[in-house]
């Protein structure tokens, strides 16, 4: 273990007794650790993947692999079944829009994620969202969902990578934003002090486990920020995302 990792674990010992020490809103590790979101495949969470009791999940439609062969009906169905009847499934996504990789033109891939955004809308549930080089459509569909909905729910662009001007601007349209071990420092300042601001282990390096990137991943933000983990965590565990999390009914 690096002393990075040991450091931002230890900063948070006793300080996070009463909740998971360092909350995680996407990751793909089959084992995970603490409060930490496993992003399902379509594949995944129709029946390939046992759900785990004191693990917490979400599920969509990736755009990379949109399962354009099925009924989009039927599909939203299935899901809006799944997040009905099982609490571990606490999300929506990843979904969203793709345009340099996806099995599926814009058109057909803007269908599929206002889907998904309606039906996080009617059951008031965070949607991580995949976006690359469609920020204006992201922008467009949020606004479309704020015409029908009185109260959206929370909109996570997950791995924000996009410099600081990107930043304002979603995070001006109510979006929040998430990093991982990538990412922009000026944008990381502007999530920061608009309390939007989010951390995940998308993309873990080869060779750690779940618990040291998380902890690595929390290291290299907090020093960014000039603070420490625990604090950060703190900071990510008030957002709207995780308190609405916390809420949900058991």
């Amino acid at each position: 273990m690096s002393e990075e990792v040991r450091a931002a674990e230890q900063e948070c010992d006793g300080r996070c007794v009463s909740r998971p020490k360092l909350p995680d809103c996407h990751t793909h590790s089959h084992e995970t650790s603490g409060q930490a979101i496993r992003s399902l495949t379509y594949a995944e969470w129709s029946g390939g993947v046992t759900i785990e009791e004191d693990q917490l999940y979400s599920i969509g439609f990736h755009p990379w692999s949109l399962p354009q062969e099925r009924s989009l009906t039927v599909l939203i169905d299935q899901m809006q079944s799944r997040l009905a009847t099982v609490p571990q499934i606490v999300a929506i996504g990843e979904c969203g829009v793709d345009k340099v990789r996806s099995n599926a033109a814009l058109s057909e891939q803007l269908v599929w994620l206002e889907a998904q955004m309606r039906l996080a809308c009617q059951l008031h549930r965070p949607i991580l969202l995949h976006t690359v080089r469609a920020w204006a459509e992201m922008i467009e569909m949020r606004s479309q969902m704020a015409q029908e909905f009185a109260q959206l729910p929370p909109m996570v662009l997950h791995g924000f990578r996009a410099k600081g001007e990107v930043a304002q601007m979603m995070l001006s349209k109510g979006f929040a934003l998430s990093f991982g071990h990538r990412y922009d420092a000026a944008a990381l300042h502007l999530a920061s002090e608009a309390k939007a601001l989010l951390v995940e282990t998308d993309e873990i390096p080869n060779g750690l486990a779940h618990r040291e990137a998380i902890a690595e991943v929390y290291g290299l933000l907090a020093k960014s920020l000039a603070t420490d983990a625990a604090t950060l965590a703190d900071q990510v565990a008030a957002t709207s995302f995780w308190q609405l999390i916390d809420k949900r009914p058991l």
